[in-house]
């Protein structure tokens, strides 16, 4: 057994010794130069929150730009090369900016064909049209709260509890392509993707007001909204955000990239032009009163993008307050399908946000959004406490 598992080791180490050779044998460094030039290129243009992270977060791009130039000169390997670019796109400190081996065919910008619309292609089911299933339900944490009463099935879309007199609705993911049961549900056949979608999300909505339905016929006076964990999703954030209020709501609008002039001085320390439009239009969300009580919203440094999203629109209008932790700080991610390079040297696919939401305040989403009652446990018996605390804390506020 010792001889053979000493073979196998040697087999392995020869196998990826000849991978070494092989990789610095067919390195193009002129190939990946000329992928970071492309790279540079669509970040002044296309990223964002390129602007802000240079002058409020202080990075200094001429320095990044001379870092990773001198890595990709010394690099004779494409590991290499990789950890040169990853260096690069990990500077910006952005969740939406990535880095990730290169899928499907090369991105190309959508185009407006004249003509007759052609009819969309009918989806075969849930499963074919993309969706799948990563919900998640309430933490275990959550049974040491004082009062925890579950209520209802604990795999529901939309699991809800008791907790005194205030109501806990449990939203794990703001993407509708992520309620697989929900789909199958809705799911009719001879529909395509976008119908599917629409009545996909009309079923979600009409789940959410009736778990909310549930919590007031249970007696609760206060709703509190988990979305712990919940990375966002999509625009679906929006109806959601309708069935907490009756009122109607208003912010800011995303801000989309679209600099009118070149911006590769960029790199030199000379910004000719900003990437966003120094404003935008207001948006407005009309409140459809699922709920028409006080609303806290449970957050932590896993909450992100839509997620984040939803938690601005309810707070800026003073219809909720924050609890937990600060958020992630992902921000506005991709309109349009966003910002997605393909580096076809290295073999890499790289997507940077093409818009930004700001706070009432100015501040970009992507610092993102402490909360107004902070819980702070290392241990689940101590976030009980600290939540026990926090909820009694939200009734005084709210009164």
């Amino acid at each position: 057994m010792r001889r053979v598992l000493k073979w196998t080791v040697g087999l392995l180490a020869l196998a990826l010794a000849g991978v070494a050779v092989w990789d610095v044998a067919t390195f193009d460094r002129d190939g990946w130069r000329s992928d970071y030039a492309r790279l540079k290129r669509a970040t002044a243009q296309d990223y964002a929150n390129l602007d802000w992270v240079r002058e409020h977060r202080r990075l200094d791009l001429a320095k990044l730009d001379r870092e990773t130039q001198a890595a990709l000169d010394g690099a004779w390997s494409r590991v290499q090369g990789y950890r040169a670019l990853r260096a690069f796109v990990a500077a910006f400190d952005d969740p939406h900016f990535t880095l990730a081996l290169a899928e499907g065919p090369p991105p190309t910008r959508a185009s407006i064909v004249a003509g007759p619309e052609a009819a969309a292609p009918k989806v075969e089911g849930c499963e074919a049209a993309g969706y799948r299933d990563d919900r998640s339900g309430f933490a275990g944490r959550w049974a040491k709260v004082s009062d925890w009463r579950p209520i209802g099935p604990a795999d529901a879309d939309f699991p809800i509890a008791m907790v005194g007199d205030t109501g806990v609705l449990r939203i794990g993911t703001f993407g509708d392509d992520r309620y697989l049961a929900a789909c199958r549900r809705a799911f009719r056949p001879g529909m395509d993707a976008d119908t599917l979608r629409t009545a996909t999300r009309g079923l979600l909505d009409r789940e959410i007001a009736s778990a909310l339905a549930r919590l007031r016929a249970a007696g609760a006076r206060w709703l509190l909204v988990d979305v712990s964990g919940n990375g966002g999703g999509s625009e679906w954030v929006s109806d959601v955000v309708a069935l907490m209020t009756p009122r109607r709501l208003s912010r800011a609008e995303a801000l989309v990239a679209d600099p009118p002039c070149d911006r590769s001085g960029v790199w030199e320390g000379r910004p000719d032009c900003r990437v966003l439009p120094a404003a935008g239009p207001r948006g407005e969300i009309m409140g459809k009163g699922a709920w028409r009580g006080p609303i806290a919203i449970y957050a932590d440094k896993g909450s992100a993008s839509a997620t984040e999203d939803f938690t601005a629109w309810l707070r800026q209008n003073k219809a909720a307050i924050l609890i937990g932790e600060k958020t992630l700080g992902a921000g506005c991610g991709y309109v349009n399908g966003g910002g997605r390079v393909r580096l076809a040297k290295a073999g890499l696919d790289v997507r940077m946000p093409n818009c930004a939401r700001f706070l009432a305040d100015g501040v970009n989403e992507i610092e993102g959004q402490a909360p107004d009652i902070p819980i702070a446990a290392a241990d689940d018996t101590s976030w009980a406490h600290a939540m026990d605390a926090a909820i009694r804390q939200t009734r005084v506020a709210a009164r």
